[in-house]
């Protein structure tokens, strides 16, 4: 049984995630986007795609796959809480110590305490894990909000987010229904400034695009 596996038929991981899913999560009464295991799996497709992209071995894309499906479960305790830094601290729980070294599960744990917002990157999962989270902004995550606001009907929208990595370039590719407004986006401005903050800790430049058209995202953030 590889490590991802072990976490996913663990009973006591299933009740936590189980108990999260059945909270809505509703800041200033918006959002109420999916925090579960669906979540959690879609991020950590995207690390393995981002990983593979930058061409880092099989353990730290299996380690990253870890962070990804526990990135979140500090939210078991609310949403008024550091739910980043909680999860960091409940990640051990799940973790035998006889599958990883000590300083890989420092890595887990650094990368999922920094994961909301990316401020302390230092190292590959790290990157790969606040990336991830930030690409995870598709239509999956409004599916079955209570909240029927602008925002999420727009995110509705939004089918798939692909990514790539090239040697010179990290391009992040919104493939949405043609009605999208993209200045939804400047509502979570995290799923731009947080690629372009990738972007620059790769050395790369950053472009973002819909439906293959090229987007002026300073634009967005900026709300022009």
């Amino acid at each position: 049984m590889n490590l991802a596996q072990k976490i996913l038929t663990n009973k006591e991981y299933q009740a936590l995630v189980e108990k999260i899913e059945n909270i809505h999560f509703i800041t200033d009464g918006k959002w109420d986007w999916e925090h579960g295991i669906g979540h959690y799996k879609r991020v950590a497709l995207y690390t393995r795609q981002i990983l593979m992209q930058l061409k880092e071995e099989e353990r730290i894309i299996q380690l990253a796959t870890i962070a990804a499906l526990l990135h979140d479960i500090g939210l078991s305790k609310g949403d008024k809480i550091d739910h980043a830094k909680e999860s960091s601290i409940l990640c051990t729980k799940f973790i035998d110590k006889k599958d990883v070294t000590k300083e890989e599960l420092e890595m887990i744990k650094q990368a999922i305490a920094d994961h909301s917002n990316g401020n302390n990157i230092n190292s590959s999962i790290a990157l790969a894990l606040v990336l991830a989270d930030k690409l995870d902004v598709t239509y999956h995550r409004v599916l079955h909000s209570t909240i029927k606001d602008e925002i999420n009907t727009e995110i509705l929208k939004i089918k798939k987010v692909d990514i790539k990595i090239t040697e010179k370039d990290l391009n992040v590719q919104y493939n949405a229904e043609e009605s999208f407004d993209p200045m939804i986006l400047n509502h979570w401005k995290k799923a731009i400034t947080i690629p372009e903050k990738a972007a620059k800790y790769l050395n790369k430049t950053y472009t973002f695009q819909i439906n293959g058209k090229p987007i002026n995202y300073k634009n967005i953030i900026h709300g022009k």
